[in-house]
């Protein structure tokens, strides 16, 4: 990314001016971001309590009425005659005594719609309802539905409110959508448990009421016991669920308090009623109070920044051309000087700083003339007498030990095999010392290495093997001479000599970029922490040692080429074989 930034000054300016301005404009957002959205949360969380607590006062009046007009049906003396006489009455009475009720029931407040009825039972049997409501079933026992459990079993005999329920105790009536909750007063005289008042609330009606004044997009309302049991819910799958247990603990706590519920994080403010003590929660979550915000961080993601960053390239180019004009114009004085005979390079209509760049240039070219007879042609005949002295290290044993076997085969009678010995020592003196080239197509650089393997397997009848693998159009490749013979020594003397049977020698030629050269036997191989040792070695500037061959090679390489060729890798499987890479630049 730095190489492509830095080929040009218009990338390197935009690299500036796009990250800048993408900054600059992404703190502002974020800035806006947070005060709106600071701002909106407080206005609509103030709304959120106001509402709540304007829902939970009409929830509490809407209760408090229910309450008093039951409190006053209980007082209503036809109906406290029929709860305590029935089961001693004649039809007739209960007849006459029954009409008097549902008179009663109809001047009450309790025939209006959002009351879906109003049951009277006593606990001699006595049952009724409210009159043009749907009739109850016969024979059922309301006192033994679960709903009222809690209700028959409150010895405070007070208000009780229900949780939401099925009103299934009707003819005719869809009770898996008429579920209701259900206000219940114990009719008493005389400190006797009469019966019981309950009035059922329609639950649509309730949702009406609650969610009247409701100017919130998404607000949300339940409202729940102090189990934390939900009693109301505009879900109905909801209702008689548990709210979250986080909810419960901060019901107690806070006014407001953040939960997650229904797989969303929910902001949430509550009151208490006083009149049933319930929760009255007003629900919304956090991605509607985020919404307005939102667009405002959208305008500025998805209209601001792009325009500001395609104002930010354009900027970028027209600034490039400017400052590339004068430089340009000097480059091309550069690339036309004459390094025999500078001149003075000069740039029209530039600044101040191309000016006096053009005149250190003008400055430095004269000295590199001065120099270059003095310091670089020198360095070049230095270089070219040290790689020549590298070259001429050859292993004195293997010499000797050549001419020992010459002796040996003409001792034995064997013309034949002196004069192929003899060949190829002579070859091979001719490749080493003769030839005083300092590079080598690498198809001249192989053949010897055949030669020289060629006298180890004299010597050594039946122990090694040679095998080359390299295109055609490689082994024109020029390398330093005696570049591989130092390695394929290495890996006779160490890798294969303490082999049993025969052992083989791998050379492969890989193109690319550079030529790469892998050189392997299947000899004994190598531990990890000696091929470390190894490697240090042969990086060390230092003529000691036992490996003096590889060394020398690392040195030849890095001088002709430069750091990062030569012995590049190592490889190896104790037992099995050994694998040296050495990268050579091309040309």
């Amino acid at each position: 990314m730095k190489k492509w930034i830095n080929k040009s000054f218009g990338r390197r300016i935009a690299a500036f001016f796009i990250p800048a301005v993408t900054a600059l404009i992404l703190i502002i957002a974020g800035v806006n971001y947070y005060i709106y959205y600071s701002a909106f949360s407080k206005e609509i969380q103030g709304n959120i309590e106001r509402i709540v607590t304007q829902g939970n006062y009409t929830i509490d009046l809407y209760f408090q009425d229910i309450k008093t007009t039951v409190a006053l049906l209980a007082d209503d003396d036809d109906l406290l005659y029929m709860l305590t006489n029935y089961e001693d009455m004649s039809l007739q009475e209960r007849f006459y005594q029954q009409e008097a009720i549902d008179q009663a029931l109809r001047n009450t407040s309790l025939m209006r719609s959002h009351i879906m009825d109003c049951l009277i039972v006593g606990v001699n049997g006595y049952q009724t309802n409210m009159p043009d409501r749907y009739a109850l079933k016969n024979g059922i026992r309301i006192l033994e539905e679960d709903w009222m459990k809690d209700s028959v079993d409150n010895s405070d005999h007070r208000f009780f409110f229900t949780g939401a329920h099925p009103a299934d105790y009707y003819y005719g009536r869809n009770v898996v959508s008429n579920n209701v909750i259900s206000v219940i007063y114990p009719v008493e005289r005389y400190g006797e448990l009469l019966g019981y008042i309950i009035v059922d609330l329609d639950f649509q009606k309730m949702n009406d009421i609650i969610s009247e004044g409701n100017n919130v997009d998404g607000l949300n309302f339940l409202v729940s016991d102090s189990d934390g049991r939900i009693v109301f819910s505009g879900e109905q799958e909801e209702i008689n669920t548990q709210l979250p247990a986080e909810a419960t603990e901060k019901l107690g706590e806070k006014k407001a308090f953040s939960f997650s519920f229904r797989g969303t994080e929910f902001f949430c403010t509550h009151e208490k009623s006083s009149t049933t003590q319930w929760e009255f929660l007003g629900l919304i979550s956090k991605d509607n109070i985020a919404r307005p915000v939102m667009r405002i961080l959208r305008i500025l993601v998805f209209l601001v920044l792009p325009c500001s960053i395609f104002m930010a390239v354009v900027l970028s180019v027209v600034i490039s051309i400017r400052v590339k004009e004068p430089l340009e114009e000097l480059i091309d004085q550069i690339e036309q000087v004459d390094i025999d005979d500078p001149k003075p390079f000069t740039v029209r209509n530039s600044v101040g700083e191309i000016e006096y760049l053009a005149e250190k240039i003008t400055g430095m070219s004269r000295k590199i003339t001065n120099l270059i007879n003095q310091v670089y042609k020198a360095e070049i005949k230095s270089k070219d007498a040290q790689i020549e002295a590298l070259i001429s290290q050859i292993n004195p044993h293997f010499l000797y030990n050549t001419l020992q076997l010459i002796k040996t085969e003409s001792m034995k009678g064997k013309p034949q095999e002196v004069s192929d010995t003899v060949n190829c020592l002579s070859r091979f003196l001719r490749y080493t010392i003769n030839n005083r080239k300092l590079f080598v197509p690498l198809s001249d650089e192989l053949e010897y290495i055949r030669v020289y393997v060629e006298i180890y397997k004299k010597r050594f009848p039946g122990k090694y093997e040679l095998r080359i693998q390299a295109e055609e159009e490689l082994k024109e490749i020029a390398i330093p001479k005696l570049t591989l013979q130092p390695i394929v020594e290495n890996a006779i003397k160490h890798g294969l000599s303490g082999k049993e049977g025969a052992g083989m020698i791998s050379i492969t030629a890989v193109g690319g970029e550079d030529l790469l050269i892998i050189i392997e036997d299947d000899g004994v191989g190598m531990e990890e922490e000696a091929i470390e040792k190894l490697l240090a070695y042969i990086h060390t500037p230092d003529d000691s040692g036992e490996h003096v061959g590889l060394r020398n090679i690392q040195e030849r390489l890095t001088l002709g080429n430069g750091e990062g060729y030569g012995i590049v890798k190592i490889e190896s499987e104790p037992g099995k074989n050994f694998r040296m890479y050495v990268k050579i630049k091309r040309g």
